[in-house]
């Protein structure tokens, strides 16, 4: 069997980024078996962007079926509503960024966040909300935002036995175009990795450790 990640966003947030190091993470840390997948998105426009990350020990097809996702990776809100039905009923989680991007359709009504967020509870056994926009804003560097989901996602699979976070961190000091991102990519992911130790129960682990046979 297999652990079935949605990283969901819009283009130009490092959806695609985010889907990388993790592949990269747990290839470097154990013997399972990653596939990523690109199956929609504009993200030269900021159009929507689902990325698929399968993990296990036989992987054999690329890509999720709706209803079928473990744990959705979300960089915006309105995004991880459009995706939630992905999730597998009431047997998932979701980590999303609580940002909101305004849709690039004139005078549209931005939704309400709280909405949204009760539309994603409908669906997933737990979710859980982080502020890594605003972190990484902050910092000067609206780009590391993905990185604090990375940090979130490590915890949980190093409990799994998937990946070790020392290679996590490796991978994320590798990541950056200058000394002064790099350090606000090492302080977002330390950020998501310390969120996800007091927010992440034995009742979640329990759940994802079904999808991997452990």
């Amino acid at each position: 069997m297999t652990l079935n990640i949605i990283v969901v966003g819009v283009g130009g947030q490092g959806i695609l980024s985010l889907a990388r190091v993790i592949g990269e993470a747990v290839l470097g840390s154990s013997d399972f078996n990653v596939s990523i997948a690109e199956t929609h998105g504009l993200s030269q426009r900021g159009g929507s962007v689902i990325t698929h990350v399968r993990i296990g020990k036989g992987v054999f097809a690329p890509t999720i079926a709706e209803g079928d996702a473990d744990i959705m990776l979300a960089l915006e809100l309105i995004e991880a509503s459009r995706y939630a039905p992905y999730l597998r009923h009431k047997e998932s989680i979701a980590v999303i960024d609580d940002r909101l991007i305004r849709p690039s359709i004139p005078k549209v009504r931005l939704p309400n966040g709280d909405e949204l967020i009760k539309h994603i509870q409908e669906r997933a056994y737990k979710v859980f909300i982080i502020k890594g926009f605003k972190e990484a804003l902050k910092r000067g560097s609206p780009l590391s935002a993905n990185m604090a989901l990375f940090g979130f996602i490590t915890l949980i699979l190093e409990k799994l036995g998937v990946v070790k976070s020392e290679v996590s961190s490796k991978i994320v000091s590798t990541l950056g175009r200058s000394e002064r991102v790099i350090k606000v990519n090492k302080e977002l992911y330390t950020i998501g990795y310390e969120e996800a130790t007091k927010l992440v129960g034995n009742d979640v682990l329990s759940l994802l450790k079904k999808r991997l046979l452990i």
